[in-house]
């Protein structure tokens, strides 16, 4: 063949920005993991105040940055046009000659088992991220609202549910469980993404006051990374970014 009809060899392909964000992240939680414990680790100690304290902090500013890179995600979900396509819609005819509904598939949910649940192994404990979307200042909490009482039915108050486990109510499992629930979430942030950006449609939308709240806020301390001192920075101009394109109203 001729050189001149070789093909070009395909461009370098680049990956987003924030891919590398997201692993600078991961890069700031292995240190975090390596400084305070494993999830399990963390699990079995006996916390003193002040440990609890200096654990809870460095986790704070993992899950706060995190959650300002999902947001920057969702925005630029949010900013793609949707990709609609045609519809399709089965109806059944019965034998009566009428057109029947599809019957909706019901989803079986599987009950966990408290007690297949290993201290030692974080596999299998339940550790779900946080989003943590702030409340809309607009919105009556359940607390607050109006209560009717029941004319009818079973007035008597429900019995009292079994106290739970000491691993489930101890300092040092709740801490090692959101360790936990971090690591997954930055190993797939993906489903993530999605939960927020539909969080986003359905309720943080209506407030742009949430959207600030939920892009600009800090730690409380702040605290930086000596490895990498422009990650926090990078990460909060991201969610700068996002703030903008989820309050544009033009």
């Amino acid at each position: 063949m001729p050189a001149h009809m070789q093909s070009a060899p395909p461009p370098p392909t680049t990956p987003p920005p924030s891919a590398q964000l997201w692993e600078r992240l991961r890069a700031l939680f292995v240190r975090v993991i390596s400084a305070i414990g494993a999830p399990a680790i963390i699990a079995a100690l006996t916390l003193a105040p002040g440990m609890r304290t200096g654990i809870a902090r460095q986790l704070a500013l993992v899950e706060i940055l995190a959650r300002k890179l999902l947001l920057a995600e969702a925005a630029a979900l949010s900013a793609q046009p949707p990709q609609r396509g045609p519809r399709l819609t089965e109806a059944l005819l019965a034998s009566s000659g009428l057109y029947t509904l599809p019957p909706k598939r019901r989803r079986t949910r599987v009950r966990s088992n408290a007690r297949a649940r290993d201290l030692s192994d974080p596999e299998t404990w339940s550790a779900r991220f946080a989003l943590a979307i702030p409340r809309d200042a607009r919105v009556i909490q359940d607390r607050y609202a109006p209560r009717i009482r029941a004319l009818w039915g079973d007035t008597r108050s429900p019995p009292a549910t079994e106290p739970p486990s000491r691993m489930q109510t101890s300092e040092a499992f709740r801490l090692a469980r959101r360790a936990e629930a971090l690591r997954r979430m930055l190993h797939d942030p993906a489903p993530y993404v999605s939960r927020l950006a539909r969080a986003r449609r359905i309720g943080v939308a209506r407030s742009r006051d949430v959207i600030t709240r939920y892009a600009l806020r800090a730690p409380r301390r702040f605290v930086g990374d000596h490895y990498d001192p422009r990650l926090t920075l990078d990460i909060f101009s991201a969610a700068v970014r996002a703030h903008a394109i989820l309050t544009d109203t033009s």
